[in-house]
């Protein structure tokens, strides 16, 4: 058995963890979540945000199309102009290979054709978060909500902003205003609770995280949203409820809860690796090491993955394994390798 010197070590790697490598980098287009949580691992649903609404264009008359209209014409207005621009924006960054410059650049020439609208300088906050420029996404959302308060596009990619940013308690005053303009959607509270554990207020984590298992249908009868794929966002919540629980050092129901997830989405790599820490906190250390192999299988990569499934294996006084892991950690993080390295020659 080892110290408890090398014990309290590992609570600190725990809690510092990066864990799951960024999934915004990789998928911008959706699915993914990018931000470490208290135990390590990918923890907030993202969604890329929308493009602008562009309105039809319309004639004197109301109709559609451009056919002649009888009679004196109206005094041509900005907002046909605006909307062609805003959608020549939304094109540039929709592209097969986005051109983020012509994109910003249109929505900027339509922001100052129609200070009042929001439309233009919400495109702009989608464009930085495309491009994982959060302080500039920040910027433009409060600018979007500021001209129009009730421009509920802005509020969850301006929020995913902010947590970005590790502005957790900003973020989590957005969400709560997005649960009064949306208080049946789920991923809200699912991203809500990840934003508690962070600050480690983990009874608020454990409440929002139940509130979207809940919202999603306990019988498996989700409440249905358009853009929402339903088992993604229930195992995260799940992945999250385990998390705030092994906050709270209640590990059998932290490791219930982060089983539930990766049923739900065996894919789900931050499910096997939280659910490995919570093990090993349990003091159960064979199903610990049975997690961090189906992380390492899901992502061979995952360099604290190997890291804790060594010194799992010391906790068993299986050195050879341990030694193992070592090997293979070396050529993914020397640094954290070295580490490693010191304490197993000990």
């Amino acid at each position: 058995m080892w110290s408890k010197g090398f014990q309290r070590f590992l609570s600190v790697l725990i809690v510092v963890s990066v864990g799951v490598s960024n999934l915004l980098a990789q998928e911008p287009t959706g699915g993914g979540s990018i931000v470490r949580d208290i135990t390590g691992g990918a923890a907030m649903i993202f969604r890329a945000p929308k493009d602008p609404v562009v309105h039809v264009a319309t004639n004197a008359q109301g109709t559609v199309g451009g056919g002649k209209v009888k009679g004196r014409q109206p005094k041509p207005s900005a907002a046909p102009k605006q909307d062609s621009i805003i959608a020549r924006a939304n094109a540039a960054r929709s592209a097969p290979k986005p051109r983020y410059e012509e994109a910003e650049e249109q929505y900027r020439i339509a922001m100052q054709m129609a200070p009042d609208d929001a439309r233009a300088v919400a495109g702009l906050g989608a464009v930085f978060v495309d491009q994982r420029r959060f302080a500039d996404a920040v910027a433009a959302y409060q600018q979007a909500l500021k001209v129009n308060p009730g421009y509920t596009q802005a509020y969850l990619p301006l929020a995913f902003s902010l947590a970005a940013l590790n502005k957790h308690q900003e973020a989590i005053e957005i969400y709560q205003q997005t649960i009064k303009l949306e208080p049946q959607n789920p991923e809200v509270f699912n991203n809500l609770s990840a934003a508690y554990n962070q600050l480690n207020r983990f009874q608020d984590g454990v409440e929002a995280s139940s509130q979207a298992i809940k919202l999603l249908g306990a019988t498996g009868e989700a409440y249905t949203q358009g853009f929402q794929e339903r088992n993604e966002v229930l195992s995260y919540a799940y992945k999250n409820l385990g998390n705030a629980l092994n906050g709270m050092q209640r590990y059998e129901e932290a490791a219930a809860a982060l089983k539930k997830a990766a049923e739900i989405e065996p894919n789900n790599v931050a499910a096997h690796f939280n659910l490995g820490l919570t093990l090993y906190n349990a003091g159960r250390y064979s199903e610990a090491i049975e997690a961090y192999k189906e992380a390492i299988k899901l992502r061979p990569n995952l360099a604290q993955a190997h890291y804790n499934l060594a010194v799992t294996y010391y906790a068993i006084n299986d050195r050879k394994q341990a030694l193992d892991e070592y090997e293979k950690l070396k050529a993914l993080n020397p640094e954290l390798a070295a580490k490693l390295h010191a304490f197993l020659v000990k």
